[in-house]
Parts: structure tokens; C-alpha cells; sequence
């Protein structure tokens, strides 16, 4: 009788599990992954047209060729006689700061070349 009770007993835990019969789980699809490179498109604009330099004319009036260059300007100025003056300390300044304008855009334009150089595709 113990073995009527405990074959009923496992027959009645296991429920209907015996005659079922699942599918088996799908198996999970595989993820690839996949890396791809973009060049990233820099604007690169023109460099500004060179420097268009007018040419200027200096004039050295002394007290020996004072009434020489008063005529010459004259005819120039077809009858007026204007002169801007300038001492030689004051020409030395506006030569020096000529200068430090030069070599600030040599600079700004060595900077420009360089990041132009770096952001500059292949191949270009």
C-alpha cells in the first residue's frame, strides 16, 4: 500500500507534466557590432588676398633746402603748400610699430597655416 500511496502521490505532484511536451526556447540572436569612421568635413575658408601697398614718399626739409622743398611741393599740390613733420624719435616709433604689425600677421598667419595643415583631408 505505501507504494500504491507513493507512486499516486507523484502522479498527483507532477500533475499532467509527464504528457506535455514544450518547445524548446529559441536561442537569443546574435548582436554584432560594427564600427564605422567618419571624416568629419572642416570648413577650410580662403586666406585674405595680399597686402595692395601704396607707395610713400618722404621728404627730408632742412633749413639749407627749406625754399627748394616748399616749391616742390608746390608743383605737387598744384599751389598749396601743406608739410607734416616728424622728429626722428617719432620716426623710429612708426618704423618700429610698422615692424610689430609685421611680425603680429606672420604669426597670425602662421597659425592659420597650421591649423589648416591639421584639419586638411587627404588626398586634398
Amino acid at each position: 500500500m505505501r507504494i500504491v500511496t507513493s507512486f499516486l502521490t507523484i502522479a498527483f505532484l507532477s500533475g499532467c507534466s509527464f504528457m506535455k511536451t514544450e518547445p524548446l526556447p529559441t536561442p537569443e540572436p546574435i548582436i554584432k557590432t560594427v564600427t564605422e569612421y567618419k571624416t568629419l568635413e572642416i570648413y577650410q575658408p580662403q586666406l585674405p588676398k595680399k597686402i595692395d601697398l601704396q607707395d610713400v614718399e618722404f621728404f627730408v626739409v632742412t633749413e639749407k633746402n627749406l625754399e627748394e622743398q616748399i616749391e616742390r611741393i608746390r608743383k605737387m599740390q598744384d599751389g598749396n603748400f601743406v608739410i607734416f613733420g616728424m622728429t626722428p624719435q617719432d620716426y623710429e616709433n612708426m618704423a618700429y610699430n610698422l615692424q610689430e604689425l609685421r611680425r603680429y600677421i606672420r604669426q597670425q598667419k602662421e597659425i592659420i597655416i597650421y591649423y589648416r595643415d591639421a584639419t586638411k583631408v587627404e588626398g586634398q
